[in-house]
């Protein structure tokens, strides 16, 4: 049998306390299917006049917002954008955002996020990996002569200068494939290069329907907060969650999701009923909410990217009755596999990451992919109708991370986490660590060894190490560094500043180490490899 997902009960367990997969498993497949453009279009149909987008600069409705993307994604066709082609949104958070990533995918193309904030080399590592026909960018960013912008044709977006020629949409009605690419996602590479999860026009969809149709229940009263990071998956529902059900998106201004009194403002007076929170901003805005009314429109928060602590949990309960989401997922997944809901008196899962979503299957595996014992620990396995189509233009690694499913035919493949989990009595998913060097920094995932990959570049490196801190509140990026012989011993300062700002240039900042420390060696084991519990945070100011 296959236990519903949508309430935080524990599944039927067995006389004999095992648990199989098809007790926790949903190997369904959706009875229809949609995409994005269809929804949206649709929806501008039928409610033209409704709000469709809150930003900065201005309100739009579902016409004023369906004129421009239909516009838009015109002239990307007329730039000869096509099934399967990408185009880099280089954008801050805006309206103009929005639009480019509707257009895109209308005009039957796939985005990939390109933050205006990412050191030029990031940039053009991100256009050329995904190989992408185009970039939308703002009309001040700077493109050369020949009109591109980090080696791509640009194409400048400014909604207040275009004409418009009246506000009645005039659909492009294309038709755009289901297992079409919608968008890609760079994450972080244990290679030391960012890899893109592909993911499918009728993947994104089925999310955004057992949302709104089976978790939310969303409609025209409501409004999501649109504040994460283009390049974070999870924007990607911020911002088209409420446009195929007739909600709205309220769009926060560039760099205000690092404000939380901002936040609070605005979730109160636009009257905020979804937001996703990284669990570290989710206790800031509680504690900063605390005694007023300020998030009293909540309906429903979706917590992720980092541990659902039992104070976060308890300071929650206390403060509202909101309904309260915990999720977890790698980008290859269609932003998530798994969840928990806490409704009313629902007592918190110590380290759960709940069980499988809709058409999903969740397995617990060994080095040979056999099923671990019940109870036993194991590395994670996804797969199901939302699984990511692997890596683009990177075939050895999607082999790698993509393999046979032998639990399915047809040709099936299944996404290798690197987490490591255990399923427990009562049917529900533990979080035991990683199997690699992947972590978590503010909810953003990241390869250690990518941020290493930075530092050794540097002509001044003989070799380096990167840890996360064991501040649990808190985690910071430690990184360590044994200069070249003909270095100075005299000037570890001073190295240590120029690795900081080397990094800078070449990572986002998320992937920035809070602090190097300059040793003469790296400890090792006993084997040879670098003994990182050795290495720890550096004192003194």
């Amino acid at each position: 049998m296959n236990v519903r997902v949508d309430s935080a009960a524990p599944p039927t367990v067995p006389p004999d306390g095992a648990l199989t997969l098809e007790d926790v498993n949903d190997y369904s497949a959706p009875g229809s299917t949609s995409t994005v453009v269809e929804l949206f279009t649709a929806q501008v149909r039928a409610t033209p006049h409704a709000a469709a987008v809150v930003a900065p600069a201005g309100h739009l409705t579902y016409a004023e917002l369906g004129a421009r993307v239909f516009q838009l994604a015109r002239a990307l066709r007329a730039r000869g954008l096509g099934p399967e082609g990408v185009v880099g949104i280089r954008l801050v958070r805006s309206a103009e955002m929005v639009v480019s990533v509707l257009a895109v995918m209308v005009a039957g193309g796939a985005f990939v996020p390109v933050e205006p904030a990412w050191p030029e080399q990031r940039r053009r590592q991100v256009l050329s990996g995904a190989r992408a026909r185009l970039v939308i960018t703002g009309v001040d960013a700077s493109a050369g002569a020949d009109g591109h912008a980090d080696g791509v044709p640009a194409v400048p977006v400014d909604l207040a200068a275009w004409a418009w020629g009246g506000e009645s949409p005039t659909p492009l009605d294309l038709p755009i494939p289901g297992d079409g690419l919608a968008y890609v996602m760079f994450t972080s590479g244990s290679t030391g290069a960012p890899k893109g999860a592909m993911i499918r026009h009728e993947a994104i969809a089925e999310r955004l329907r057992w949302q709104v149709d089976d978790l939310f229940h969303c409609g025209a009263d409501d409004a999501s907060l649109f504040k994460a990071p283009l390049s974070f998956d999870i924007s990607v529902n911020e911002i088209l969650l409420p446009l195929v059900c007739g909600g709205r998106v309220v769009v926060a201004e560039p760099e205000g999701e690092l404000d939380p009194g901002y936040l609070l403002d605005l979730i109160a007076q636009e009257r905020i009923t979804f937001v996703y929170l990284v669990a570290s901003m989710l206790d800031i805005l509680l504690e900063a909410a605390e005694g007023t009314e300020e998030l009293a429109s909540l309906r429903h928060v979706w917590c992720g990217g980092e541990v659902l602590t039992p104070a976060l949990f308890a300071r929650f309960r206390a403060q509202l009755d909101t309904v309260l989401y915990h999720g977890y997922g790698p980008a290859e997944t269609t932003i998530g596999v798994s969840h928990v809901i806490y409704r009313d008196g629902t007592e918190r899962l110590a380290t759960s990451i709940g069980r499988p979503n809709p058409h999903t299957q969740l397995h617990v595996l060994d080095d040979t992919l056999t099923p671990v014992a019940d109870g036993s620990v194991g590395e994670l396995y996804a797969a199901g109708f939302l699984l990511g189509r692997g890596y683009v233009h990177a075939a050895a690694l999607t082999a790698a991370r993509f393999v046979a499913d032998p639990f399915a035919g047809g040709g099936a493949r299944m996404y290798r986490t690197g987490d490591l989990v255990r399923w427990n009595s009562a049917g529900w998913l533990e979080f035991v660590g990683r199997a690699d060097n992947q972590v978590k920094i503010r909810g953003m995932r990241l390869e250690l060894e990518e941020v290493e990959a930075a530092l050794a570049t540097h002509p001044r490196v003989r070799r380096a190490a990167v840890v996360v801190s064991r501040d649990a509140a808190a985690p910071r990026l430690l990184a360590f560094a044994v200069p070249d012989a003909g270095e100075p011993a005299a000037a570890p300062g001073s190295l240590a500043d120029e690795l900081l700002a080397w990094c800078a240039d070449l990572l986002p900042p998320y992937m920035v180490p809070s602090a190097v420390t300059v040793l003469d060696t790296l400890p090792v084991t006993a084997g040879g490899k670098i003994d990182r519990r050795a290495l720890t945070a550096p004192t003194g100011p």
